[in-house]
Parts: C-alpha cells; sequence; structure tokens
C-alpha cells in the first residue's frame, strides 16, 4: 500500500482532535493558558509533514536560492551603526571578549599555516574536482583544487616533514599534475522543509583541508577558554532551555541564515589584521551556481570547514559581553548560566535584550518561530519544552521505504510514550504500508530505529526464540556500507565510483587519518578497505541476540527527557492495537 502525506496528516489530526483547542493551527497561535496535551497535540499536528521531501525540490531550492541572495545582499551592505553610548558600550565589551579569545595569554591564537595542517581534514562530504568522498581519494587519488597557489606552497612545505605524507604527494603529482586553481565553491542544495531547500557549498579539497585544521584550533580554544566542547555542548543547551520553560530565567534564541550573515565587512572590523587575512586566504571568494559566478559578501557559507566554530566563537562572546554590560555573571557557581552551539543562543532572561541589540548592530537577524523570551516554551539543539516537559514533535520526511516506515512509527510510540497522547490511527495507518504486514521485523527497544519495529516482549511473546545460551534472536535491517576495496596493486571502487590510483605510501597516510578498517570475509579471512559515503542507503537482514529484551538504558535519551519502561510499553501497547 502506497502511503501520502496527505493519508498522514487526517490520521493524526483524527488522534489528536480531542487536544484541539482552536483546530489546526501555529502553535504559536495558541493562548498562554493552553495545557500541555493542548500544546504538543497542535504542534504535532502542525510539523507531521513540515519538512516532507517532495519529489521535485525545483521551488523549494528556488526559494532558498532567493534567501541566499537576500542574505548575501545584506552582508554587502552592513556598516556599522552605533545609535547611543550605550550601543557604544555593548560593542566596546564584544570587541574586548574577542580580543581575549584569540590571543590567550597575550599571544595570538596561532603563529602558522602548519598549526593548521597539523589539525586538517578532509571531513565527509563531496570537494570539488576530487574522485570520492573518502580521505584517500581527495588528497591521494584527485587533482587536487585550491583557490590560491600560495596555499597550496605552504601545503607542500608542510608535508615536507613527513616523508610518506611527501612521497604520496608525488604518486599524486605524477598522475593528476598541478593543483587547478579555482574562484570558490560550487552551490547545491539538500532538503530541509517542504517549502524551502538548505544551501551549502562545496569547497576546494585543499581549502576544505585547511579550513577544517582552523575549526580545530577554534574548537580546542572554545573548550580550553569557554569550556564549550562542541561534542558535548547540545546537552548543555537542552538543560537550560528546560529550566527556561519551567521559570522563564532563560531565554532561548535561534537566528535566520547566522552562517551567511557573517559579513566580510563585520570580520574585518572585529577580527585583528592576522586573523582577518587568514580568513581571507581560506576562504571562497565566490561560489558557482549554474555556471554563474556569484561573489560572496559573508566571510564563509555552509559547506565552508571553519563556518560552524567562527559561529560559535562571535556569538559566545557576543553573549559574554551582553552579560558583562548588564552585570549579570557568566557563571552560577561552577556552572556557566549561558549556553551556545552555533547560532543556537540561550541566555538569562535579564540579558535578553542586550543580546538581541547586540545581534543586531552586528547585521544578525532573529528567527522568531524559533526564538522565545516569554512563556512556557523553549527549544535548543532538537529538544523543545513546555513548562519542563519534553514537546518535540515528530517529523516524518518521507515513506518511500520500509526503513522510513519503522523509523517514523518508532518516533511516534516515543512521541506518545512521553506525552500521554495515543497515536493508534496514525500507527496503525503506517503499519498498513509495510510489506507483508505478518512479516514485519520486531526488535527490541535497544536498536536503531530503522532496524525494525521496536516493541515490547509482551506484544510478540509467541514469537519469540532462544539460541542455546537463552538470548532471545531476533532480526534486523543493517544498512550495508559501501567499501573501497584494497588489494594487491589496484583499489575496486563500488559500482558508478570513480576509478582510483593505487598510491600505497597515500594508504598508509589514510590509515594514520583512521580511514582504513579491516573486515571479515566469508573465508574467514580479513581485508583492508575504505568506506565511502554514498546517498542511498542499502540494507540487509541479520540476525542478533539479546539476554534481556524488556530493557531501556539508563543513559537513553528521548527528546533530552529519559523515559520509563511502562510509559514506552503501554504506548507502544495501545498504538499498536487494531480500532
Amino acid at each position: 500500500m502506497s502511503l501520502s502525506s496527505d493519508a498522514l496528516y487526517s490520521a493524526v489530526k483524527d488522534d489528536v482532535s480531542a487536544f484541539l483547542p482552536l483546530g489546526p493551527v501555529d502553535p504559536s497561535s495558541l493562548p498562554p493558558d493552553v495545557s500541555y496535551k493542548q500544546f504538543v497535540s497542535t504542534a504535532q499536528l502542525y510539523d507531521i509533514t513540515r519538512k516532507w521531501i517532495p519529489d521535485n525540490t525545483d521551488s523549494a531550492d528556488q526559494a532558498a536560492l532567493e534567501k541566499f541572495h537576500a542574505s548575501n545582499k545584506k552582508c554587502k551592505d552592513w556598516s556599522l551603526h552605533l545609535k547611543d553610548s550605550w550601543d557604544v558600550q555593548l560593542y566596546g565589551d564584544f570587541l574586548r571578549e574577542v580580543d581575549m579569545f584569540l590571543h590567550p595569554e597575550g599571544e595570538m591564537l596561532f603563529s602558522s599555516y602548519f598549526d593548521f595542517f597539523k589539525n586538517g581534514r578532509t571531513g565527509p562530504g563531496a570537494a570539488i574536482g576530487a574522485n570520492g568522498t573518502s580521505c584517500y581519494a581527495k588528497l591521494f587519488s584527485s587533482k587536487l583544487t585550491v583557490t590560491s597557489r600560495y596555499l597550496y606552497d605552504e601545503y607542500k612545505n608542510y608535508i615536507q616533514w613527513f616523508p610518506d605524507f611527501l612521497e604520496a604527494e608525488v604518486h599524486r603529482y605524477e598522475e593528476y599534475g598541478e593543483p587547478l586553481i579555482v574562484t570558490g565553491s560550487r552551490c547545491s542544495f539538500v532538503p530541509k522543509t517542504s517549502s524551502i531547500s538548505r544551501m551549502i557549498c562545496v569547497e576546494p579539497s585543499l581549502n576544505m583541508f585547511t579550513q577544517l585544521g582552523l575549526g580545530a584550533l577554534l574548537e580546542s580554544r572554545l573548550a580550553n577558554y569557554l569550556t564549550i566542547d562542541l561534542a558535548c555542548q547540545p546537552e548543555k543547551n537542552r538543560r537550560l532551555a528546560c529550566i527556561g520553560s519551567k521559570d522563564g530565567s532563560f531565554s532561548t534564541i535561534d537566528l535566520s541564515s547566522a552562517s551567511d550573515s557573517i559579513s566580510l565587512r563585520l570580520c574585518e572590523e572585529i577580527f585583528p589584521s592576522w586573523f582577518f587575512k587568514t580568513l581571507l586566504e581560506l576562504r571562497s571568494n565566490h561560489t558557482v551556481y549554474k555556471n554563474t559566478r556569484i561573489p560572496l559578501y559573508m566571510i564563509s557559507t555552509m559547506g565552508n570547514g571553519f563556518t560552524f566554530p567562527l559561529q560559535t566563537v562571535i556569538f559566545s562572546c557576543l553573549v559574554r559581553a551582553a552579560y558583562r554590560s548588564t552585570g549579570v555573571p557568566v557563571y552560577d557557581g561552577l556552572k556557566m548560566n549561558w549556553a551556545c552551539f552555533g547560532d543556537d543562543l540561550i541566555c538569562d532572561s535579564r540579558c535578553y535584550r542586550n543580546v538581541v541589540r547586540l545581534l543586531d548592530i552586528l547585521g544578525f537577524s532573529l528567527n522568531p518561530s524559533k526564538t522565545f523570551f516569554e512563556g512556557r516554551f523553549r527549544e535548543s539543539c532538537g529538544a523543545d519544552w513546555f513548562d519542563g516537559q519534553p514537546a518535540r514533535s515528530v517529523f516524518v520526511k518521507a515513506l518511500r521505504s520500509q526503513q522510513d516506515i519503522f523509523v517514523a512509527i518508532n518516533l511516534l510510540n516515543s512521541w506518545s510514550a512521553y506525552t500521554g497522547i495515543c497515536l493508534n490511527k496514525t500507527v496503525n495507518y503506517l503499519m498498513s504500508g509495510l510489506t507483508p504486514p505478518n512479516k514485519t521485523m520486531f526488535v527490541p527497544f535497544t536498536e536503531n530505529n530503522d532496524a525494525g519495529l521496536r516493541v515490547p516482549s509482551i506484544s510478540i511473546s509467541k514469537r519469540l526464540k532462544r539460541d542455546t545460551n537463552s538470548s532471545l534472536l531476533y532480526e534486523v535491517y543493517r544498512s550495508r556500507p559501501k567499501r573501497i576495496l584494497i588489494g594487491d596493486g589496484e583499489l575496486r571502487v563500488p559500482n558508478g565510483g570513480k576509478r582510483l590510483l593505487y598510491n600505497p605510501p597515500g594508504l598508509y597516510v589514510s590509515f594514520l587519518y583512521g580511514e582504513l578498517i579491516s573486515f571479515k570475509v566469508s573465508t574467514g579471512s580479513f581485508r583492508s578497505s575504505i568506506l565511502v559515503r554514498h546517498d542511498k542507503v542499502l540494507y540487509r537482514k541479520k540476525l542478533r541476540c539479546t539476554p534481556y529484551w524488556d530493557y531501556i538504558p539508563s543513559d537513553n535519551l528521548t527528546n533530552g527527557t529519559r523515559l520509563s519502561w511502562q510509559q514506552w510499553e503501554t504506548a507502544v501497547v495501545i498504538n499498536l492495537t487494531n480500532p
């Protein structure tokens, strides 16, 4: 049975109709005295297909392109305007914070490009001119691309210190020659919502390598100076957002097109010349869309390797400056009482107006649909809270495969568990799309959402089988990775992949980067390979076992909260019951 977004929306509407005080509306339209169930039901109906990926994304791509052009023009036209003495103080405090960040113990954050290259990496995505997405393909089996000869010369000076790296470059050079000097990046689009795509830019390979090296330096400084570890910062954001939803003490702020709003003029104003010139050298001056060159008046785009950490630096310094000007301490005891993860900001509500004013001075715009200063709702880093209770909606993007349906059902069952609202009609409608329904693969809670249908043992007690150790057996779907197989004197790439040069020292350097892995083949021996990224995920069935089916790990979080087994079991049993 083919599933549609319209039918899914109707099923959700039927399930939550008793909790819709104003009918199907944007949750921001709800009155302040709504109950928790009324709020989350309205939000879930509003969000269920909001990010649905249409078959044709041309209009969504065009909307993203127009938004990008608007941001680029805003960056071009930006100039510093300080209206009064209060603006002067706010801006001065911000400059002081930036200066302290970039000068640890009074010294410059870095002294040479070697500091970037030793932290450099290629990233998992595409690069201009690369024959694949792996580190090996980009650095050792492709024509290198770069925006300046100077950057390539610095790269060569660096690898002189590492014989294997240098030899790998010699092998690559013999096959592909001099690097290709390009003007900048290449524009592309990825799905975001049903109405607008997300624009990203594919960078030249050596620029990306160096950008990520600079990004790593900024991340290290963020961790050491501001105790912002980007690996675990989202959890801190979620915790403060939860507190803010209960007592209003914290406001959550999200920006519109933040990565495209850091103008060149702003960076020239706020950064010392040595840092600004480095950004200019590493960035792309232009991006290309459909053979049209677009000059960039922003310092970087989404896709640039230093964009996210640079955002975090700017906005962290901005929040700290607002606290300084307001007289609010940045630490509550030993804990930070503010948070920043990219453009996802949380501040003490007493500092909110100063933060917003500084954002406006620097050329940034609030995203009003995701910024919350008043009321009982807060959201940050993928977790939504209403009066201290989890309120994150489930966004169904597609129902084109069995795995899409598994993910949708599993997420909606978890939503029912933490909201207490039954979605029986919705889940049964989704179940009708599984083929054949009587052979659905049931898995325990600890499995991935795309592995099968997660259920408690009470729902399938007659189907469970045990092995000789009395562990419970079950089948799961596992994504099947694509590999570059490394043989004796050759590399075998997956179907559709580009030929790769056999470069032994390059393979060794890739191994040092952690890219080469071993896997067991049918004969029992092991072979080396490089996993490659691919858009279409392929699945195969695997037999698994577990000593205990009915179990939720203590560190498992659903929408930032821990579910009890009773909550989840009850929700699944009710939702799966035939209506």
